[in-house]
Parts: C-alpha cells; structure tokens; sequence
C-alpha cells in the first residue's frame, strides 16, 4: 500500500485544486465574456448612431424631391468605390468568419470596409447596418481580446463574444446574436448567450442615451393579432409568398453580381453601377430607399389603399433594390429589406382573402423571406420572435420552416459553395 507522503498534495487534493482552478477560469472567462458582449452591443449603438446622423446630413438637406434619389445614390456609389479601392470588403458572412480570428484582421482594411459600410446606409442603400457595425466591433474586438487572452481558443471564444454582443444589438434579438456569431467547431454556448444579453442591454441603454427614439427606429414594428384556429393554413400561404421573394432576391443578386463582374472588373465603377440601378428603382418608388423597417407601416398603408397588386410590386421591387445594392458591394445586411419584402408579399396574400387581418401575413412572410435571403433559418426565427410581438408565434414559426425547406430546395449559395470547397 502507498502512503500520501506528508506535505504533499495526494489524488484527492490534486483533482480538487484541478476542480477549483478550472473553476476560476470559467469564471473568468465568463466575466471577460460578458464586457465584451457588453462593449460590442456600445459600440454597435455608436456607430449606428453614426450611420443615423450621417444620413440626416445628407438626405436632411436635400428638397424633398423624387428626382434627388439618382444623384444621391450615384455618388453614394463614388464614395463606396473610393474605400474599395483601398480595400475590398467581404460580405456580411465572410466578416463573421474573419472576425472569430483576431490575428486574420488587417485594421487598416478593415476601417475602410467599416466606412464603406456606413457610407452605404447613409446614402440610402436598401440595406442593413450589420456589416458596417460589425466591422467596428471587430477592430475593436480583435484589439481587446488580443491582449487579455494568450491561447488562440481563448482569443477566438472573446471575438465571438463581441460578435454576439453587437448583432444582438443591431437585430434587436439576444437570441439572434449568438445564433448568428456560434460557429461550427464547439465555443460555449452559455458565454454567447451572455455576451448577447450584455450586447442587447450595451445597445438599448447606448442608443436611446444618444439619439431620443433611435430603439423605436431601429426596431421592427410591434405587431399582434387574434389567434385563430385557422392560422397555420394562413401562415403556410403567406409564408410561401414570403419565401418566393427571399428565392428571388437570391436570384436577383447572383445575376448583379455576374453581370457587374463580367461588365466591369473596377472596385470602384462596380458599386457606382449599382448605385445608379438602385437609384433608378427609387426614384420610380422612393418608400424602397432605405434598410426598410421603418416604412413597413407605411407600407401596409398603402396596401390598404391600393390593393394587394400594389404590395407585391413594392415587394418584389425592394428585393431589386436590395439585390442591386449588395451585388454591386455596397456593404450591409439583408434581414431588414427582407422583412419588409417579405411583410409585402405575404400581406398581399391575405389582402386577397376578405375578412382575414393581413397582419398574419406580414409575420408569416417576413419571417419566410428572412430565412431565404439570410440563408440563416435559425436567426431569422430568432430575430421575429424577438421583435415582432406577441399573438404571432405560429406565424412565425411557419414562416421560418418554411423558408428552412424552401432553402433546401434552392442551389447552393456560390459563397457557401466556394466555403465548402476550401
């Protein structure tokens, strides 16, 4: 038989020091987790802030004129082809994938794509803010967590944490964040979900610190209906709508994207091309300028006024505009215009049928058309249950299955497949 030998440490003592100190640094990692979440959701809200006051620059002087769009959008175009020619940005996935590395980040190129990003939200771009936010929070994310961590896992879990922090934020979801920022390999779901709910909290008390109002500006419009039994059947047709319209917009971008690269190989004449084209779609409809959320309202207005013929021309034409926008490089997110294309079409189809309240509609398509454009089922899910509003959970719910299958049936995405083959 062996005998501890005085003054040491046996099995026993060293599994429990082995136990407490794996302990300490859980707790510590979690608490680095959390301030970084916490930092990405501030610096998301500053710099939506940013892109806010910039627009109010721009657009805040001009006449309010239809006939200003196509000038506006055209040196919108100029001024993003300038930050391209000092760095070509990614897309949105593209920008999470490089993020969760800090070393992979050049900052100088980055704070061009950053730029170029905000740029395209200021000059109207039918897009979101996420890709100019993100790339703010990645600079600075990459600054943070390079220093505090020495281990390359460590370092990455910290970047994904104010990944988290900044999309909830910016979708307005605690859940859509970290849905969004988890990658495939194993980082600790609980340190995402903290650093989202940290995230979320950064941006709400940042955002309405600095601009009165800008959380109702940033958010989809609040919704309800009176449930029905017949719901789901409801749902599954506007959702369908919601879902043709995701898959053409994927179509409608892939064909800007083929034909701008066949046409003109310059970073800078690419995004001036799109921003002419969408300019021109804005111009004939001015209410598609813009990420889209705020004029969902004023939308359904207009349907009420004119017909479900006038709500899927207005849907299809923000998947133009949109699809015109992010095929040409203007940097930005897709939900927000997806949302309100999808809101369109499924709306549309419910106007259809007399006697149903259309905002079924709304929450079934938007939820379908989020899923297809963002190719993202599980965030955009995450996204309407998080800000659509109560009494509309099944729509949503089906709305989201169905962009998940819809997606199945669609091609492979060329950036996915590019990912696939690397």
């Amino acid at each position: 038989m062996s005998e501890e030998v005085p003054g040491r440490d046996g099995p026993a003592d060293r599994g429990h020091s082995m136990r407490r100190w794996s302990q300490v640094v859980g707790i510590s990692l979690g608490v680095q987790a959390l301030v970084l979440g916490l930092g990405g959701g501030v610096v998301a809200a500053v710099t939506y802030a940013a892109m806010i006051l910039l627009q109010g620059a721009i657009w805040g002087t001009l006449p309010d004129s239809r006939w200003v769009i196509l000038p506006v959008m055209v040196a919108g175009g100029a001024a993003i082809g300038l930050t391209r020619l000092m760095a070509a940005g990614p897309g949105l996935e593209e920008q999470i994938a490089q993020a969760r590395n800090p070393l992979a980040i050049h900052r100088r190129e980055a704070a061009w794509v950053a730029l170029g990003a905000i740029l395209a939200v200021a000059f109207g771009g039918a897009i979101g803010p996420e890709a100019g936010i993100l790339a703010v929070t990645a600079q600075l994310s990459s600054i943070v967590s390079l220093r505090l961590a020495r281990s390359a896992a460590t370092r990455r879990r910290l970047a994904e944490a104010g990944i988290a922090g900044a999309l909830s934020g910016v979708y307005g979801s605690p859940a859509g964040g970290p849905i969004h920022a988890e990658a495939k390999d194993a980082v600790p779901r609980p340190l995402l979900i903290l650093a989202g709910l940290a995230g979320f909290m950064g941006f709400v008390v940042t955002a309405e610190f600095m601009m009165d109002g800008a959380i109702g500006m940033m958010r989809l419009p609040r919704l309800t209906v009176e449930s029905t039994i017949w719901d789901t059947a409801l749902a599954c047709l506007a959702g369908a709508a919601g879902a043709a319209v995701g898959a053409a917009f994927l179509w409608l971008r892939a064909r800007t994207a083929a034909i701008l690269a066949r046409a003109c190989a310059s970073r800078f004449w690419q995004p001036v091309a799109g921003g002419a084209a969408a300019g021109l779609v804005c111009t004939a409809a001015p209410i598609l300028l813009f990420s889209g959320h705020n004029e969902i309202g004023e939308m359904l207005r207009l349907g009420a006024e004119h017909g479900p013929a006038l709500l899927v021309l207005l849907g299809l034409g923000k998947a133009l505009a949109c699809a015109l926008c992010v095929g040409s490089n203007w940097q930005g997110g897709v939900v927000f215009p997806m949302c309100f294309a999808g809101g369109a079409a499924g709306a549309a189809v419910l106007f259809l049928l007399p006697g149903l309240d259309p905002v079924l509609g709304v929450a079934a398509g938007m939820s379908a058309a989020a899923a297809v454009g963002m190719r993202r089922p599980l965030v955009a899910g995450a996204i309407m249950l998080f800000t659509i509003g109560g009494g509309l959970a099944v729509a949503v719910l089906v709305g989201t299955l169905i962009g998940w299958y819809t997606l199945r049936l669609l091609p492979l995405d060329p950036v996915e497949a590019d990912s696939h083959a690397s």
